[in-house]
């Protein structure tokens, strides 16, 4: 505090209170979005702000806009660089941060925070803690708890190439590394984090991928709906009675605990005396023929119980969603989802029901599987109860959800207002950021301002070291995402040069015209 700069003092025209003060600077300085600032109380102790709404104030004269008009400017220093600081807290002798009691008086001199005090009233002390990157002002390290990350869950939102995927890839290695225990269930909607799985970090930690589509065999076990709706893309028959019938076979199969198997079907199929005959033979003849119904049991299935055996296991599991490998299962979004929902649901269900199993859901594209309804869309009506369950409840069942929105007034409200207890926002869009203002308040959007691609704010219920508190923290490069490796001059390779009459037609080309041209001459 000795050392602590005085840059300017409290100034306001009508009334000084605590949460919020007015600062006018001293002249020729400057002081940036979200930097640190504090006042004296009375017992000397500091009481500290955080800057927002940085702006020039200065009195309008008429004169002036003549002589722009006339092309006569003059350089005029009558201007103030007035900005409004945020209430942190008051610190006290022995570490504590809080509230403090009274107004800041009138024209109080504001002193810039050291190095030193903002790490103080930032880093936290509770172990485990994750080391995120850098406060981009004071170049000091940025540390967040872990455990209300697990506890509350997270939500990441920004514009494209803003750093989304960078940060999400930098909290998953940190957290493992501060906490090797844990284990990830990553749904890859975009092949981002096929980085994650090459990387250097899959020889210290046990890390698996595998494609969606191998969860469609598990899922026909548990999901008639799903496997009619897979038999009727292939056979347009499977409509009306027929649909009934083989319907009410497949429930019979998951009643029974049967994987439906060709012979299960036609069995259940025939045990419906109630039928015309017609209408069982067509059916009959429809799971025969479907390659999306097995003859016998498959091996290797993802079932409810593989899945969590394989969280178990391992410390990152990656659900590819952008390839199929089995050409049997289309590429459908309604497919996919349900795919999705099945994933979620047992883990939340496991994670419910046992207390010594735990899992960090994540998500990418967060808009797919938590839509907003209110823009509709294909996704609209598609979006399951459970995303809800995982946002309210999940951490404290041990499945806490981490979501990443490219646009988040795409996503759906319900959701996100719980996720946002652990928020990072880079910069977005304008309808993003009324977004932002919307769920969070004027204060935290005030804070936004323009950011640069690596930079975000961040805010935290419990994880710094105040609760609520806003950081801005320039996250650290652990991975960079597996479409950086495909940039603009690996995707555009040089073309074959043009030849050097390019106008002019090839020898073949102009005998066949020649040859054309024949019969019409003469």
């Amino acid at each position: 505090m000795k050392r602590a700069e005085v840059v300017g003092n409290v100034f306001s025209r009508s009334v000084y209170g605590i949460d919020k003060i007015f600062i006018t600077l001293r002249q020729g300085r400057k002081l940036p979005l979200g930097s640190y600032v504090f006042v004296l109380d009375d017992d000397g102790l500091p009481i500290v702000y955080q800057i927002t709404s940085p702006e020039y104030y200065r009195y309008g004269y008429d004169f002036e806009k003549r002589l722009i008009a006339y092309g006569r400017t003059v350089k005029d220093d009558s201007y103030t660089y007035d900005c409004t600081g945020l209430l942190v807290g008051k610190l006290y002798e022995d570490g504590r941060i809080e509230p403090p009691r009274y107004p800041v008086p009138p024209l109080a001199e504001v002193y810039l925070c050291t190095p030193e005090l903002v790490k103080m009233i930032t880093e936290p002390e509770e172990e485990p803690k994750v080391k995120i990157g850098i406060d981009p002002l004071t170049k000091e390290p940025v540390y967040i708890k872990l455990r209300p990350l697990i506890r509350q869950g997270l939500l990441i939102s920004g514009a494209q190439g803003t750093g989304k995927t960078t940060a999400l890839l930098t909290l998953i290695v940190r957290s493992l590394e501060a906490f090797s225990n844990l284990a990830f269930l990553i749904l890859d909607w975009t092949g981002e984090f096929e980085a994650l799985i090459n990387s250097e970090y899959a020889k210290r930690f046990r890390m698996s991928a595998v494609t969606w589509d191998a969860f469609v065999p598990g899922i026909k076990m548990e999901d008639p709906e799903l496997l009619l709706k897979l038999i009727a893309s292939e056979d347009p028959r499977v409509q009306g009675a027929v649909s009934d019938a083989i319907f009410s076979a497949l429930v019979m199969c998951k009643k029974e605990g049967l994987l439906p198997t060709k012979d299960n079907l036609k069995k259940r199929v025939l045990s419906q005396t109630s039928r015309k005959p017609e209408t069982t033979q067509t059916a009959l003849d429809v799971i025969e023929r479907s390659i999306h119904i097995p003859k016998e049991v498959p091996k290797n299935v993802w079932t409810r119980q593989h899945l969590i055996k394989e969280v178990e296991e391992n410390n990152v599991i990656v659900v590819d969603f952008t390839t199929t490998s089995d050409p049997q299962v289309p590429d459908d979004i309604e497919v996919k989802l349900q795919v999705a929902t099945f994933i979620a649901n047992s883990i939340w269900e496991t994670a419910t029901r046992r207390k010594d199993f735990g899992c960090v859901i994540v998500s990418d594209e967060a808009h797919r599987i938590a839509p907003e309804r209110a823009y509709g869309g294909v996704y609209a009506e598609k979006m399951s109860p459970v995303w809800i369950r995982l946002a309210t409840e999940g951490g404290r069942n041990g499945c806490p959800l981490w979501f990443v929105a490219r646009r988040l007034s795409l996503v759906s409200k319900a959701v996100t207002t719980e996720l946002q207890q652990n928020f990072i926002c880079f910069n977005v869009e304008d309808v993003d950021r009324e977004r932002v203002r919307q769920d969070l308040g004027e204060t935290f959007a005030s804070l936004l301002g323009a950011l640069p691609p690596g930079e975000a704010i961040m805010k935290s219920a419990v994880g710094f070291k105040i609760p609520g508190q806003v950081v801005h923290v320039k996250f650290d490069l652990v991975l960079r995402p597996s479409s950086a490796r495909y940039g603009l001059e690996e995707r555009f390779k040089p073309r074959p040069q043009p030849s050097a009459s390019p106008s002019s037609p090839s020898a073949s080309f102009k005998d066949e015209v020649e040859e054309l041209e024949e019969p019409f001459r003469g």
